[in-house]
């Protein structure tokens, strides 16, 4: 009998960056291979909360446009503030505006936001908050909209409580991952990432395999924002033989018990969704 008790879990945030044209597309990254969570999977952009997004000198850093407080979705402000840090720290990609502009890479401010300020963001010699307070950039808090919550397993080392926003790219911004944490970025569209992980690829996180076969089926839900707080996914870790079941809410082995199959499988290897659960 285990005594291990199961790690602790840490806020995290990760935005879907998207666009319309010249297709429907998602910017997803690689991690590391040298990364201690996920490790060599594509994903999207994000991390997990430090102790700098929850500054109260933020709630002066937002845009006239923005909202800080109960946004009716049950998500906290300083996850807001994690999911734009973590988005521009590894994709390059900042939902900020200037005197009431979007921040775009042909200005003179935008020319060092994007460069040497990220560079030196990434690098540890300046916080976010000390960039953004320096340059007079108001976070777009408004631009991001809730999408989903997932919560790492009881089985994982490491656990996190991930929300998940979506962002269309700001005009004129071109993603570029960080070659720190990530080691390549691509647009891709849903089912063009099914594809390539279907034929071994690229990998591919339960979440993220579930969140592509949503936009798959309807690309219409990447602008629609999640109505109230929405019930986490939160895989209960069930072995059965050779394959590892993580068993999603609706399924008649989670608990507590639906009606309909609905989990992600670990078989040979790889990731399988089955069923959505009711």
């Amino acid at each position: 009998m285990t005594t291990d008790k199961p790690a602790p879990i840490r806020d995290a945030a990760t935005i879907i960056v998207y666009r319309t044209a010249p297709a429907n597309q998602i910017f997803m990254v690689r991690r590391h291979s040298k990364a201690a969570f996920m490790a060599n999977a594509m994903v999207f952009p994000g991390g997990r909360l430090d102790e700098a997004d929850s500054d109260p000198r933020w709630l002066e850093q937002v845009d006239a446009h923005s909202h800080i407080g109960d946004n009716g979705d049950g998500v906290s402000w300083p996850l807001y503030v994690a999911a734009i840090r973590e988005t521009f720290e590894e994709a390059g990609v900042l939902l900020a505006r200037c005197d009431e502009n979007p921040v775009t890479p042909d200005s003179e401010l935008g020319r060092f936001v994007f460069g040497e300020g990220r560079r030196e963001l990434n690098s540890g010699t300046i916080s976010f908050l000390e960039l953004c307070r320096s340059y007079q950039l108001k976070l777009s808090l408004s631009r991001l909209r809730y999408f989903s919550r997932w919560i790492t397993p009881s089985i994982e080392k490491r656990r996190f409580d991930a929300r998940f926003f979506s962002a269309p790219v700001p005009p004129l911004q071109t993603p570029l991952h960080d070659e720190k944490e990530t080691t390549h970025g691509a647009w891709l569209g849903p089912a063009e990432a099914l594809s390539l992980y279907d034929k071994n690829q690229i990998q591919l996180a339960p979440p993220t395999l579930r969140i592509l076969l949503e936009l798959a089926a309807d690309w219409s839900a990447i602008g629609r924002a999640a109505h109230g707080v929405s019930v986490p996914m939160a895989p209960q870790a069930i072995p059965e033989g050779d394959e590892l079941h993580l068993v999603l809410p609706g399924d008649p082995q989670y608990v507590p018990p639906g009606s309909e199959r609905n989990r992600i499988t670990l078989r040979e290897g790889r990731w399988v969704s089955v069923g959505r659960g009711a």
